[in-house]
């Protein structure tokens, strides 16, 4: 988008710059976040420039506009509405259909976007106009016998829109415009709701508690006390990504039936917490440090002692949390990824040789680019070190084919002590309680039970930290 060029005065490209900073900054008042804020601000953005410098953009729009709309309408709804029949726990907010469906026409206006710019640049790099001109009439036609209209036409060279170097534009839309795409799925999804509640479900007592983390998003979370019992510990249940809180109700009622108070959070981006962004845990750290933060002000004598027990990225985020707040006493991680890259790795394995690494390392740093975070450093890897002497315990289900039991293996061994891995046989990824829950909730329980009594987490180890199968 050259809106520098020829017939574009300084004082309509300042008014232009003015408005889209208006439109990006009322957009990140309204998110919270500047990685939404982008994607809010895509089609205003995009409307105030097609109507000052490219009005032939907007009256080019047809039907055909309208019905590629209207399917991916129809696709956006139907995918969410089919994840409700797969999944009983959850229901789709109607407001969601068309907050995927702006998503979506956001992320191609971005990607034109992009495609306009480097276009710009090949068009100067390479002297080939973007758009051929009209052919022009050659004067002396009428003198060569071309007859009174038939004119010989000069034409200018091909355009970038026309052929030229459509292979260059192809593989800058291959290579970098599908990480970018990449990038912004997997940091940002449709919310599912909770279908059931705890009284509904496992007819547990439970309170609704809402609370700010430290950077002002607004996450939702159940309170649910110990079965029959006062307790002073809490155990923290952060979730993985994609679902709402209630599909992880039976590690809460495992917990509550052994003497824990449970606050079982939606992270932010999931159920009813603010906000569409996901960040493979390190952001979500924030959640699990602003629950405990909220135990401690408005349930002291129910979380004297807290745990945190997370799902796959929740797990992520809890030992992220804990690597910067010892007031977590002890961490239970299932189905843990090592770290960002290790997760999209399983999204690139089908890629051949070098385009699945280049996949994998741009759609990273894409991630950080969205996110304000560096995600080639950081993740569990580095974080589960820092824990010690704070007990971890992995659990990862020896079937997992979302994220191998070698890398449990590997971020066991990343692990200082005391620390335990528990790979459960004929489980899939985050199917550990599904698959044996006598044995989850007694290794879990046990673990938890011991470090509030001060005791050795994990006394069949000794010195040494211990692999456990079965």
């Amino acid at each position: 988008m050259a809106f520098c060029s020829a017939g574009r005065s300084p004082l309509s490209v300042l008014c232009f710059v003015a408005a889209e900073a208006a439109v990006f900054g009322l957009s990140t008042i309204a998110c919270g976040s500047a990685a939404e804020a982008v994607y809010v601000a895509a089609i205003p953005g995009f409307v105030i420039y097609a109507a000052m410098f490219r009005r032939s953009v907007l009256k080019s729009l047809s039907w055909k506009h309208g019905a590629y709309l209207a399917a991916l309408s129809v696709a956006a709804g139907g995918c969410l509405i089919a994840v409700t029949y797969v999944n009983p726990y959850v229901r789709i907010g109607w407001q969601e259909i068309p907050v995927c469906i702006y998503f979506l026409v956001a992320l191609h206006i971005l990607l034109w976007s992009g495609d306009q710019v480097f276009n710009a640049l090949l068009s100067r790099a390479f002297g080939i106009p973007v758009r051929a001109a009209p052919a022009e009439p050659a004067p002396y036609g009428p003198v060569l016998g071309a007859g009174a209209a038939g004119y010989i036409r000069i034409t200018r060279p091909p355009s970038l829109m026309a052929g030229g170097l459509v292979p260059l534009r192809l593989a800058a839309l291959v290579l970098v415009g599908g990480p970018f795409v990449a990038s912004a799925l997997v940091t940002h999804w449709p919310k599912f709701q909770d279908a059931l509640d705890p009284k509904q479900l496992c007819d547990l007592e439970y309170q609704q508690v809402g609370f700010y983390t430290r950077d002002q998003v607004r996450l939702e979370g159940w309170f649910i006390p110990a079965t029959g019992n006062s307790s002073d510990t809490t155990v923290i249940v952060a979730p993985g990504r994609g679902v709402s809180k209630s599909c992880f109700l039976p590690h809460a009622m495992m917990l509550a039936d052994w003497w824990f108070n449970v606050l079982l959070l939606d992270l932010r981006g999931e159920g009813d917490s603010d906000g569409h962004t996901r960040g493979f845990g390190v952001i979500e750290a924030q959640d699990v440090v602003g629950a405990l933060d909220c135990l401690r002000q408005t349930r002291p004598q129910q979380s004297r002692h807290v745990f945190v027990l997370g799902i796959s990225q929740g797990a992520a985020a809890a030992l992220a949390a804990a690597r910067t707040d010892d007031r977590i006493e002890a961490v239970v991680a299932d189905s843990v990824f090592p770290s960002p890259a290790a997760e999209l790795r399983s999204l690139t394995a089908w890629l051949p040789w070098p385009l699945d690494w280049h996949f994998e390392q741009t759609t990273l740093l894409f991630a950080s680019l969205e996110l304000g975070r560096n995600l080639f450093r950081e993740g569990p890897c580095r974080d589960i070190a820092a824990v010690s002497p704070r007990p971890v315990l992995l659990i990862h289900g020896r079937e997992d084919t979302v994220i191998p039991p070698s890398e449990a293996k590997g971020l066991f061994s990343a692990a200082g002590y005391p620390a335990m891995l528990w790979q459960v046989r004929d489980a899939r990824h985050a199917e550990g309680l599904q698959a044996n829950p006598a044995n989850y909730a007694r290794i879990v329980s046990r673990m938890l039970l011991r470090v509030r009594m001060g005791l050795p987490p994990f006394p069949q180890a000794g010195p040494e930290r211990v692999a456990h199968r079965g």
